[in-house]
């Protein structure tokens, strides 16, 4: 579902249209679910498109935020990378203490006012804290200190059967004193606020019937000696990709993905370009969707992160390096076989 099909809107789908009159017609808190591929991120695309709401969309991590097209939760409203539990004297209004916290400036205060629709996808890796602060800082900056998150409409988004949140092991033990669990719905902010889940049902990315149902008992940590051989089947252990096949490994750790990267780009020929990126204010290098300083090589497989304005290439595109001049402009090879010169901020090492 892409381009032109992006915002096709699916009239007998009655879970989309369900959560778009509640985000339309009402101010009334949302958590869209469904497992991969039955439209999540296409709803959030068409609100989006088609609301008259005044409106902002976050998520948890870099990645995440460029495939929402917003930008990070901690970008947005200044969080700082520790936990800040419900008790923590930065929230406190007593000597302006939250106003000296968060030193937002006068057009960021006006936009945390007149905000409408708050939008967060990826929710399954937002933290419980994370969201008791938020709901802090818009009852406080919006005026409105006796409604859940300022009186704003919050659009939840994603699955918590993917990515959980990250808690490192030095504040488990905080988080545990206040929360039931790390995940957002732990939130207390929830204990005052009647949130409507909806889960779409339909998987429109994969077709076929059998494969959709393999998909669903994996998940559901439910599968059948003879589904698995059915998987195993397609295993092909001898299988050795050419380069210009651009096929993608996929790994489950960031240091299985570095690893594999760093051997394939030193087994290519030439002479290796490494591209320096920079920091613009308190924003940690683990939440980068790349790396800081991104090593390259012609011939090297690349993949987009974002939407090209002129529809070259979407997020998710592959493409590989096939030159690089003497100034630093590199040009890409997509998979349809077109070159393009292209930035440097559009695209990351693949597998």
């Amino acid at each position: 579902m892409n381009g032109a099909l992006e915002f096709q809107l699916d009239t007998d789908n009655k879970e989309f249209q369900d959560a778009l009159r509640l985000i339309t017609h009402t101010r009334q808190s949302v958590f869209l679910t469904g497992k991969a591929g039955t439209g999540k991120s296409t709803f959030l695309k068409y609100i989006c498109k088609h609301t008259k709401k005044k409106y902002v969309v976050l998520a948890p991590t870099g990645i995440a935020a460029i495939n929402a097209e917003g930008v990070t939760l901690h970008s947005f409203f200044k969080l700082p990378f520790r936990p800040m539990m419900p008790d923590d004297p930065d929230l406190s209004t007593k000597g302006g203490r939250i106003f000296e916290f968060f030193k937002y400036q006068k057009k960021h205060r006006k936009l945390l006012q007149e905000v409408e629709l708050i939008i967060i996808d990826e929710i399954s890796m937002v933290r419980a804290d994370t969201i008791d602060t938020i709901d802090r800082i818009l009852r406080v900056f919006s005026g409105n200190t006796r409604l859940p998150f300022g009186g704003k409409q919050l659009l939840f988004v994603g699955d918590i059967f993917q990515l959980e949140p990250v808690v490192p092991s030095d504040q488990k033990e905080i988080l545990s004193l206040f929360y039931a669990s790390p995940f957002f719905f732990s939130a207390r902010v929830f204990r005052e606020i009647n949130l409507v889940p909806i889960e779409l049902q339909k998987v429109y990315r994969q077709t076929d019937q059998t494969f959709i149902q393999i998909l669903d008992h994996i998940r559901n940590n439910a599968i059948r000696k003879e589904e698995l051989e059915i998987i195993n089947a397609r295993h092909f252990p001898g299988f050795d990709p050419r380069n210009e096949d651009m096929y993608i490994t996929l790994a489950t750790r960031r240091d299985q993905v570095d690893h594999i990267n760093e051997k394939k780009l030193a087994e290519l020929p030439g002479e290796e370009f490494i591209s320096q990126g920079a920091i613009d204010g308190d924003f940690p290098e683990s939440s980068l969707p790349t790396q800081l300083n991104l090593s390259i090589k012609e011939q090297a497989q690349v993949i987009f992160i974002d939407n090209d304005p002129e529809r070259r290439w979407v997020n998710g595109t592959i493409g590989m390096i096939s030159g690089i001049d003497e100034e630093g402009h590199v040009y890409v090879l997509l998979e349809s076989g077109v070159e393009h010169l292209v930035e440097m901020t559009s695209w990351r090492n693949s597998l």
